[in-house]
């Protein structure tokens, strides 16, 4: 089985017989997904970060497209995994339409304050042109 996993060589192959996964009390949080009845399976780490693909040799039968749609499908299984313990960690469901919203009014709260700063700086470099 060919393996993709986290070394000192971020894109190095190597083989194994399973990938590794810290179990969510140790340290970071790790997210698994299978795709093509396990034929496939990826281990995310920290907010989806790819760690680990594993793909089994009988699904290189079925062609280039099937294997990365399953790999994708694996990807984001294994995201979704992580998601719901990141949630579960963190005490119930992220609202996300509401974090959202509250991103935007901090980042239009940062630009309105970055214009103040920005019409300071230009009034007085407009004072010391003067000079």
């Amino acid at each position: 089985m060919r393996l993709l996993s986290q070394t000192a060589a971020p894109s190095a192959l190597t083989e194994s017989t399973s990938p590794p996964v810290a179990s969510p009390g140790e340290g970071e949080l790790r997210g698994r997904g299978t795709a093509a009845d396990g034929l496939v399976e990826a281990v995310v780490a920290g907010y989806g970060r790819l760690e680990s693909l594993e793909i089994d040799p009988r699904l290189l039968r079925r062609g280039t497209g099937a294997i990365a749609d399953r790999v994708i499908e694996a990807v984001r299984a294994a995201q979704d995994d992580e998601l719901r313990q990141r949630q579960e960690l963190l005490g119930g469901d992220i609202d996300q339409a509401a974090t959202h919203r509250q991103l935007e009014a901090v980042a239009a709260e940062a630009w309105r304050g970055l214009d103040g700063m920005i019409g300071d700086l230009d009034a007085l470099t407009r004072r010391f042109d003067q000079r």
